[in-house]
C-alpha cells in the first residue's frame, strides 16, 4: 500500500533552525546580553507564520494536519503549541535555565533542543561538543528536576535515570504534552486503505465494543510493510498505527478488527505500574481481549501468519 500521509518538503532543517535560534536568545539571556524584545518578537512571529503555512498547505490538498507523517506532524503540533506567547516565553525560560545550570557544572559545549519528540530524553556526546534533546513535557520543571536532567547527560547511571524515568511520568509533564496533543480532525487520505478504512472500523467496534465510549485517536497505517508488529498503541499521542500489511485482500475483515480492538482496549485499559515498570497485557487487559466475537478464528489466523 502507499504511503497515504502528507510529507511537507524542508520542515527538518526550518525546526532545526528554530531550536538553534532559541539557544542563541537564551545564550544572550544567560549572559547578561538580554535579547531584545524584536528579536524574540520575530522569532514568535516566524513560528506563528510557519504553522499557518504548514495548515495552508494541508487545506489546499483537501486534508488535516493529522494527515501528516509521523514526523511532520509532531513538528506541526509543537510549533501550534510554540505559537502561543506563554509557551513560548516558558520554552525560552527552560533553555535558559538548563544552560545556566549547564555551565555551571560543566565547560563541555552543548546544543540543547527542546522538542515534541518520540522520546523523552537524548544526550549524544560528540568529539566537539554534546547535543541533548528533551521532551516539551519537562517545560515547567523546577530546578531540582533541571538538576535531574543536566545529572543524566553528565553522569548517566541508574539512580539519575530512574528519577528521570519518574519526573516523565509525573502530573506536570502529562499536562504539557496533552495540550499539545491536541490533535485534530482526519480526512480518508490518511486512514482509508486500498481495501480498510480505519475510521469506518474505529465506528464499528466503538460501537459494537464500548458504547461509543472511546473518543477516537489519531489512526494511521504504518508506512512499512511490518509483518511481527501490526498494531501499536501509543498513550503520548494517543495514536494507533496498524500495519500497511492487514490492508490487502487476503485478510479477512475480522483480522483487521480483531488488531485494532486490540489496540482500542489499550487506549481504554492504559497501562498498569508495578515497581517502577508499565504492564500493557495485564490479566485483565486478556479477559478484555477475549470477549472479541471471533478472538479464536483471529487468534489462529494470526499464528497462521507468524508461522509463514
Amino acid at each position: 500500500m502507499p504511503t497515504r500521509t502528507l510529507s511537507l518538503r524542508n520542515l527538518t532543517p526550518i525546526i532545526d533552525g528554530i531550536q538553534t535560534r532559541f539557544q542563541t536568545l537564551a545564550e544572550k539571556m544567560i549572559s547578561g546580553e538580554n535579547p531584545s524584545a524584536q528579536e524574540t518578537n520575530q522569532l514568535l512571529l516566524e513560528i506563528q507564520s510557519i504553522k499557518q503555512t504548514v495548515h495552508q498547505r494541508c487545506q489546499n490538498r483537501a486534508c488535516q494536519p493529522a494527515d501528516l507523517s509521523e514526523s511532520a506532524y509532531r513538528a506541526f503540533l509543537w510549533l501550534v503549541f510554540l505559537s502561543k506567547p506563554q509557551h513560548f516565553e516558558q520554552h525560552l525560560s527552560f533553555i535558559s535555565h538548563f544552560l545556566k545550570e549547564w555551565k555551571d557544572r560543566s565547560h563541555k559545549v552543548v546544543l540543547v533542543k527542546m522538542y515534541n519528540s518520540s522520546f523523552v530524553f537524548q544526550c549524544k556526546p560528540g568529539r566537539t561538543h554534546f547535543t541533548v534533546t528533551i521532551g516539551e513535557g519537562f517545560l515547567t520543571a523546577d530546578s531540582q528536576a533541571m538538576h535531574t536532567l543536566v545529572n543524566c547527560c553528565l553522569q548517566s547511571n541508574r539512580t539519575n535515570l530512574a528519577e528521570l524515568r519518574k519526573l516523565s511520568r509525573s502530573s506536570t509533564y502529562k499536562q504539557v504534552m496533552e495540550s499539545i496533543w491536541q490533535h485534530t480532525a482526519q480526512s480518508t487520505r490518511s486512514t482509508n486503505g486500498d481495501f480498510y478504512d480505519l475510521q469506518q472500523l474505529f465506528k464499528k467496534i466503538n460501537t459494537e465494543y464500548f458504547q461509543n465510549g472511546l473518543s477516537q485517536p489519531r489512526l494511521c497505517w504504518s508506512s512499512r510493510r511490518a509483518t511481527r508488529r501490526l498494531g501499536y498503541y501509543h498513550p503520548d499521542t494517543d495514536t494507533i498505527t496498524l500495519s500497511c500489511f492487514l490492508d490487502q485482500r487476503t485478510i479477512p475483515s475480522y483480522v483487521v478488527e480483531y488488531v485494532l480492538y486490540h489496540e482500542m482496549l489499550h487506549k481504554k485499559l492504559g497501562l498498569k505500574e508495578v515497581n517502577s515498570y508499565r504492564l500493557a497485557h495485564t490479566t485483565q487487559f486478556k479477559q478484555q481481549e477475549k470477549k472479541f466475537k471471533q478472538y479464536t478464528d483471529a487468534e489462529k489466523f494470526l499464528k497462521g501468519l507468524q508461522r509463514t
